[in-house]
């Protein structure tokens, strides 16, 4: 195995449970050095609450959480909190520990500390993305690359855009994004839709606390939408770093419309990695099968 790739995990954790999964995967890869978790959109407070104690059960104190921006760059950009996870949780354990301020500044620290090392997902409305642009735009080109989950690729041109919650949460942001130029492998729902965790498949994970703790989460999260499976959105993000065989790419350039659709064409000399396809079962395998052993670490 070869040097494990640095990222930042830049996420909406607590809106879905799936970021809850991502965070998991990346614990769970010895492939990816988890540099820092910074936190976007609408409730900071809570969504630190749920990180820090994520990583005070796996025991990765030393992995700092940082407050983004939790309004839009949009103006009148419309928040939005689900609330769902962290609403049965106690969280006595992780009194006295704080989410730091500052998670733009720690995105273009990070990167300028390690230039063309770094990867940042964005799992989550890409506020602090487009912030960190405008704000250094020079050190941002020196990242390694984006891993976004955002937006859903249907085919070419205006036509086939549809809505996706990250990229019209914040429709300045995703236009931002688009316009920088940053190399990004572009994770969307036409393949995140394809992936799932089941009720089947939580049990042989509460063998630890931090296994627990993502089922009960998950678990809730099936009772407020009234079904026994969940998508993986974000978490596939974080498989098409570790093993981009995961997915299949077409190499696309695209734009944001005014709501924050995107629109992509095919274009070899563009910087965006558009996700065609996934290989569902290898995915499901990495995921359930790392977060197993993850779990198996614990008591």
């Amino acid at each position: 195995m070869g040097t494990a790739t640095k990222l930042i995990l830049d996420t909406d954790i607590g809106t879905d449970v799936d970021d809850a999964w991502a965070l998991a995967l990346c614990l769970a890869s010895p492939d990816i050095d988890l540099v820092g978790v910074t936190l976007v959109h609408a409730d900071l407070d809570t969504r630190a609450r749920i990180a820090l104690k994520m990583l005070r059960l796996a025991g990765r104190d030393d992995i700092p959480v940082y407050k983004g921006l939790s309004e839009t760059l949009t103006d009148g950009g419309r928040l939005y909190w689900a609330g769902h996870e962290g609403t049965d949780t106690d969280f006595s354990d992780i009194v006295g520990l704080e989410a730091r301020e500052g998670g733009v500044d720690f995105i273009l620290e990070s990167i300028e500390r390690y230039p063309g090392e770094i990867v940042v997902a964005p799992v989550g409305p890409l506020t602090n993305i487009a912030a960190a642009i405008s704000r250094a735009p020079e050190t941002m080109r020196k990242v390694k690359k984006l891993a976004v989950m955002g937006t859903t690729y249907c085919g070419e041109g205006p036509g086939c855009s549809e809505r996706e919650h990250n990229g019209c949460v914040d429709p300045e942001a995703t236009k931002v994004f688009f316009d920088s130029g940053i190399p990004a492998t572009v994770v969307g729902m036409n393949v995140s839709m394809q992936v799932r965790v089941r009720s089947d498949d939580l049990p042989p994970l509460e063998r630890s606390a931090l296994g627990k703790y993502l089922v009960a989460m998950t678990r809730q999260y099936y009772r407020v939408c009234g079904r026994d499976f969940t998508y993986m959105h974000d978490p596939l993000a974080i498989a098409a770093v570790i093993d981009p065989s995961v997915v299949t790419t077409r190499r696309m350039s695209g734009r944001a419309l005014e709501d924050g659709r995107a629109v992509y064409t095919h274009d070899d000399t563009g910087v965006l990695d558009v996700c065609t396809n996934v290989d569902v079962e290898r995915f499901e395998t990495m995921l359930l099968s790392r977060i197993g052993l993850l779990a198996d670490q614990g008591e």
